[in-house]
Order: structure tokens, then sequence, then C-alpha cells
């Protein structure tokens, strides 16, 4: 099954080169691939040939950053801050790892790309409410739903910017089927990935941030411990998942279910997710929640993503995944690049989602 948790061994080669370290990928990560860098565009293929010649070289050096919590896992940022920027998280292999990776080697496992915050728009939990014809937003203190309705995602403009967050609800209800909603509801605003500005981000460095799929988990988990008798309790959450917040809903639905909790008081109820539905549905239910599909907002970007969902019954996306099942077992020499080139065709025909 295509997924996230693609076993290291499972990789292939990123590009064909003759000397320095083997790259490795998930061919998972063919859509985040062309959706976030993209090598038909000159920035983009600047960035792939980038990540080519420094994760070759210099994987573990000194312009890498660690990655929390695992041993030998790094990132690296490529592309320019100003406009197009990537975050790659990755694996470093000095051996085989006992028959767990395919040998020596960089192991990338993840990409982010960065949204611009000159606004200054705030992250986390809220509670909004409707006042004056419009939404306002005030940061929700407690690691605590204290409404039954929570709306997880964040929205950028045509410009790379993240929205307001009064323009981030209306658009958000809207894309629900609810646009005449006004009753008060909590936001778990989630930019996967920003780039703040201000004066005390000195450094590009400092400016770049990648969200924690943590403090979702605590929310989800503080909420669902809550008793009977507790304020602000309620029987069941309606929890409404935006576009890319279900990557970030999927990694904290592993968190959740470390803690051994359940979710059954939650309805997950994702639109144009960025992953195949059928892999958050897998994780949402076997922490006890259920999971639902709205079918009232599409996109091309979410498409693409549900063309590789191997359980999908359309006949037009069980094409695409055959073609793709079909290139990396035609030729198990294939590199990523060339899988990018061969799929290019069918996510270029998902004119919507």
């Amino acid at each position: 099954m295509l997924n996230s948790s693609t076993p290291y061994s499972d990789y292939i080669v990123y590009m064909p080169a003759e000397t320095g370290r083997k790259v490795y990928i998930d061919p998972a990560l063919i859509v985040d691939f062309s959706d976030f860098i993209d090598p038909a565009t000159d920035s983009g293929k600047k960035i792939a040939n980038d990540i080519q010649h420094t994760l070759s070289a210099e994987a573990g050096g000194l312009e890498a950053g660690m990655a929390e919590a695992e041993a030998g896992a790094f990132f690296h940022d490529f592309g320019d801050i100003n406009s197009h920027c990537v975050r790659v998280f990755y694996k470093v292999f000095q051996d085989n790892g006992g028959g767990q990776s395919k040998g020596p080697g960089v192991y990338i496992n993840r990409l982010r790309r960065f949204a611009h915050n000159s606004a200054g728009v705030g992250a986390g939990l809220f509670h909004m409410s409707y006042e004056n014809n419009q939404w306002q937003a005030r940061p929700h203190m407690s690691m605590t739903l204290n409404q039954k309705t929570l709306r997880i995602g964040s929205l950028t403009g045509g410009n790379g910017h993240i929205e307001y967050l009064s323009e981030q609800a209306r658009a958000m209800l809207q894309a629900s089927g609810q646009k005449d909603f006004k009753t008060d509801f909590n936001l778990y605003h989630s930019p996967l990935a920003v780039i703040e500005y201000g004066e005390q981000y000195k450094t590009p460095e400092s400016r770049k941030k990648i969200a924690s799929p943590k403090e979702l988990a605590d929310v989800l988990i503080n909420t669902a411990s809550l008793g009977e008798w507790d304020a602000g309790q309620y029987q069941k959450y309606d929890a409404y998942v935006y576009g890319n917040a279900s990557k970030l809903l999927v990694d904290a639905l592993k968190l959740v279910a470390a803690s051994g909790t359940k979710l059954t008081k939650f309805e997950f109820k994702v639109l144009a997710p960025y992953m195949p539905f059928s892999l958050i549905k897998q994780m949402a239910e076997h922490c006890g929640a259920s999971v639902v599909l709205e079918k009232s907002l599409s996109t091309a970007i979410s498409g693409r993503h549900q063309m590789l969902d191997p359980e999908s019954v359309k006949e037009d996306k069980i094409k695409v995944y055959a073609t793709y099942q079909k290139l990396l077992a035609g030729n198990p020499g294939i590199s990523f690049i060339e899988l990018w080139g061969g799929m290019k065709p069918s996510f270029a025909l998902q004119k919507t989602g």
C-alpha cells in the first residue's frame, strides 16, 4: 500500500549519479514533489538539482538541521526564502541498518513547502465568534476544545502569504457548505511550514518554522479525556479538516494512538485532503473516531493524491495508480526523477479534484 510509512528498503534512487553518497527517496512523495518543487519550473528545477548535489555531498554537514527525537535524522532547506523555499527531511544510514535500508546513503522521507507570514497571523488554537459582520479570532490558551465544532487548516492567498484568520474562517465555512453559519467554533490554525517576518527574526534560519503535530495531538487527547461533568464537555465533536491539514492530522493521530486515548466522540470531516483518503480513514478509525470524506470541496492537488489511493473505486484513479505501480515494478532501477516524468502526464490530466 502507498503510504507515508514506506520501508526504507523500498525507497528508490532520487537521481542517477556516478559520484557522491547515494540519495534515495520515498516514491510515495511523488505528488508532494510535483506540487511543492515541480521541476517543470525554473525554480523547481534548480531546487530538484540542488537536493541531489547537496545531500550527496554533505547530508550531515554544518548546514543541516537536526530533526527531533530520531537518531541520524536531519533536514535541509532549499530555494529562495523570499519566494520558493522547501524543507527536505531525511535520514542518514551508514550501513544497511540490519536490513532496514538499501545500504549507506541519504533517505528523503518528507517534504514541506514554506508559506509566507508577513502579516504575523498566529498559529494554534483559537475561539472564533461572529461579531460586527465578520469572524473574530481570540487565542484559546487551554489545550482543550470549548466548542463542539473544530476546524483544522490554513489558507494562503495567490501570493503565497497566509490569510488573516477572519478570511480563513469565511473561506472554510463556504468550502464546507456553511457560509451562513454564525455559531462559535474552535479553529486550529495549522500552517505546516511558514516563513515569519519581524524584528525578532534576524536570520533566515530563525524565520523558518515547521508545525509540530504534538500540540494538535494534545488538544485531541485532552478533549477526549474530559469527564462527564467537566465544563465544556460535549457528547460529540465535529472536526473539519481542510486540505494540507490532513498531513498534520495523521501525524497527530499517530501520537494519539501511542497514548492509548480513544477519540470515540470525534467525527472527522475531511475536505480535499493532501494524501490518500484511505490512509486518513485507517488512522482515524484506529483511534476510535469516525471519518467521512466531504464532497463540497475539490482541488487539483487533492485529486492527484486521490489518484494514488490504492483503495479508490473510481476507474480513472485506478488507472493512474496502475500506471504508478507499473513504472515501479517494470523497472526496478527507476529513479524518482524518471518516475516523476512518467507520472507527469497523468497528473496533468487532473484539472479538478
